[in-house]
């Protein structure tokens, strides 16, 4: 009988050290897999934010885009700057900057393209006060900022872009 008694012993003390091997094992995979973790959901944050930062300049650039399709004069002083600019275009394009964007880092440009001209590849026609923008022609209005920030900089190795910009056009009424 004395022999089981001892038998029993080693194998509770066995099972015991067996239950806390495994909790620090657990321990050691925890803490070598929690940073990686945080670190691809602090990226899918920040990229997330990044894409609404874009999408926020995309709108941005489409109310510009309506305001300068039917203001009547647009010629070329007012064809682009910086939000300090008096502009109604510029301005509406301001206003609608929001979400956290710096509105002295946005500069807005604003080009107008006779008809059958591609925005994307032509020239942009020059606009006068005795030459304005006739029905048909077509309005771009970008909005870019160059010195975007990252507002958590957790992940420095990871590249995110240092420019973001908007574009929309639109025919002049």
């Amino acid at each position: 009988m004395p022999d089981s008694k001892i038998d029993e012993d080693t194998n509770m003390r066995t099972k015991r050290t067996r239950y806390l091997n495994c909790i620090g094992q657990a321990l050691v995979e925890m803490a070598i897999i929690l940073p990686l973790l945080l670190l691809l959901v602090m990226g899918i944050f920040e990229f997330g934010r990044t894409m609404y930062l874009k999408n926020t300049l995309t709108h941005a650039a489409r109310a510009g885009a309506r305001t300068a399709v039917v203001t009547s004069g647009l010629v070329s002083p007012i064809l682009g700057g910086l939000c300090s600019n008096s502009s109604v275009v510029i301005q509406s394009t301001c206003n609608n900057l929001y979400s956290g964007i710096d509105k002295s880092d946005a500069r807005i440009d604003i080009e107008v393209f006779a008809p059958g001209v591609d925005p994307e590849t032509g020239t942009a026609k020059t606009t006068t006060t005795a030459s304005p923008p006739s029905p048909g022609d077509t309005v771009k209005v970008q909005v870019n900022i160059n010195n975007f920030r990252s507002k958590y900089r957790i992940i420095p190795f990871i590249p995110l872009p240092v420019a973001l910009s908007g574009t929309n056009s639109m025919r002049y009424e």
